[in-house]
C-alpha cells in the first residue's frame, strides 16, 4: 500500500503551518490572484477526481468528503457511507470508507472504519454521514453523524485509531440532538483553538453550534449538561428551510477565522442548488459576518465560494480545506457532473484564491472546474524529482 518513493517531506505537524516559499505568506497581504495560483508542474488533475482502481478512474459516490494529512505524508479522505469498487466488476458497501492519496488527486480505497463495528445507538436504519478526522495526541479521532432522512433525533459518534486508516476503536455515541438541545445535530467539525478542542456541528432546521471537548476528544468538557448550557451558536436559524446552513468548516488565516458553510438543496441531482458560502470573524465564537456586514443567522447570507453551474457542476458543497506543501489552500467538496449527466455526488478539488481587496476566498470564477486539466496541489516530492 505504501510505495516509498512517494513518501513526502512534511513541513510540520499541522495542515495550517505559517511560513511559505511558494504559497500565501501569512505575514503579508494577499497578493494579486494570478500570483496565488499554484506553481506546480508535475501534479495535473481533472474533476471529478474519482478514486482509482488499477490506475483507472472509477465513478464513485463520495458525498461530504473530509481530508487530512497523516504523519506518513499521505492524504486521507473520508466520506458518507457508500459503495466502493472491490474489483473491476462490482462494488461493496462501506459505512466508513477511507481513501488515501500521495498528491490529493489520485485516490485509492484502503479501509473501512466500521469493519468491526455496527453503530446501533441511533434511530432505526440510521446511516453514517459526513465524518471528520483530527489528530488528538497520538490518536486519530474519527467523528461521524448517525442519521436517517427526516431523523428527529440524530447524533454524533466517535472512534479512534493509531493510524488514519485504522483499525479503529469505537466509543459509540458522543451525544444526540435531544441531549445537547440542538436540532439536527449532524455534520461534526473538530478543531483546536488556543490549545482547546472544540466541535462545531448542526444542520438544516437548527443552529450551527460550538461545544468544547475533553482533552482526548472522547467526551464533552465538564459533561453534557454543562455544554448544553454553555454552547455557542454561530450561524443558522431554527426553521427547516433549504436556505439554512450545514457542513461547517472553519480555518484561520492572518488572525481571521473563516467560516465555510453549505446551503441550498443537495439531493436533487442536476437540479441541486447546493453551494458554499463564507463569513469571517476575529473570534472562533463569532460574530461571523459576510462582506455586507450581515451575520449568519438568516437565509441567503455569506459570500459565495463555489456556486452551482449548469456548464460545470451542480450541487457543489460540503467542503474541507487543506494546504499543500507550498501552503496553497485547496478545497475538496462534492458535486454533480453536468457534462457526464451524473447522478453521483462526486469528488471535486479546486484551489482557494483570496481576493486582495475583500480578503475572502473562492475557487476560480466561483464555479467548479470540470473535465479541464489544471495544475494541482504543490507536492515537494513530485516537484523536486
Amino acid at each position: 500500500m505504501r510505495d516509498k518513493k512517494f513518501i513526502l517531506t512534511l513541513l510540520g505537524v499541522s495542515c495550517f503551518v505559517i511560513t511559505s516559499c511558494n504559497g500565501i505568506d501569512s505575514n503579508s497581504f494577499f497578493p494579486p490572484i494570478e500570483e496565488q495560483i499554484t506553481k506546480s508542474t508535475n501534479n495535473p488533475y481533472s474533476n471529478p477526481t474519482y478514486p482509482l482502481l488499477f490506475n483507472e478512474k472509477k465513478p464513485t459516490y463520495t458525498a461530504d468528503p473530509f481530508v487530512i494529512r497523516g504523519d506518513d505524508g499521505y492524504f486521507y479522505m473520508y466520506c458518507t457511507q457508500t459503495e466502493v469498487y472491490a474489483n473491476q466488476e462490482y462494488k461493496t458497501f462501506k459505512k466508513g470508507p477511507v481513501f488515501s492519496s500521495y498528491d490529493l488527486v489520485n485516490w485509492e480505497y484502503v479501509s473501512d472504519v466500521f469493519s468491526n463495528y455496527n453503530p446501533e445507538w441511533g434511530t432505526s436504519g440510521a446511516g453514517v454521514w459526513a465524518p471528520t478526522v483530527i489528530k488528538v495526541g497520538n490518536k486519530y479521532n474519527y467523528y461521524y453523524s448517525l442519521s436517517v432522512g427526516e431523523d428527529t433525533n440524530p447524533g454524533i459518534g466517535v472512534a479512534t485509531a493509531d493510524y488514519p486508516y485504522g483499525p479503529f476503536t469505537h466509543y459509540g455515541k458522543l451525544f444526540n440532538s435531544n441531549e445537547i438541545g440542538v436540532t439536527n445535530s449532524i455534520d461534526p467539525f473538530v478543531l483546536y483553538d488556543n490549545d482547546k478542542l472544540y466541535m462545531a456541528f448542526g444542520s438544516y432546521g437548527g443552529l450551527i453550534t460550538i461545544v468544547e471537548l475533553t482533552e482526548d476528544g472522547l467526551d464533552l468538557k465538564k459533561g453534557i449538561e454543562y455544554q448544553k448550557e454553555h454552547k455557542v451558536a454561530i450561524a443558522g436559524f431554527e426553521i427547516f428551510n433549504v436556505d439554512n446552513y450545514e457542513g461547517t468548516f472553519i480555518f484561520k488565516e492572518k488572525d481571521t477565522y473563516y467560516l465555510l458553510l453549505s446551503t441550498g438543496t443537495c439531493l436533487s441531482g442536476l437540479n441541486s442548488t447546493y453551494r458554499v458560502v463564507c463569513a469571517t470573524s476575529d473570534s472562533l465564537f463569532g460574530p461571523y459576518k459576510d462582506s455586507k456586514g450581515r451575520d449568519m443567522f438568516g437565509p441567503n447570507r455569506g459570500d459565495v465560494v463555489v456556486a452551482p453551474s449548469l456548464s460545470t457542476a451542480m450541487g457543489v458543497g460540503h467542503c474541507a480545506v487543506i494546504q499543500d506543501d507550498a501552503l496553497n489552500y485547496w478545497m475538496i467538496y462534492h458535486g454533480y457532473d453536468t457534462i457526464d449527466n451524473s447522478s453521483y455526488r462526486s469528488l471535486y478539488l479546486d484551489q482557494l484564491l483570496f481576493d486582495p481587496e475583500t480578503k475572502l476566498p473562492s475557487v476560480s470564477d466561483h464555479v467548479a472546474s470540470n473535465h479541464e486539466t489544471k495544475n494541482g496541489p504543490y507536492i515537494n516530492s513530485l516537484e523536486n524529482k
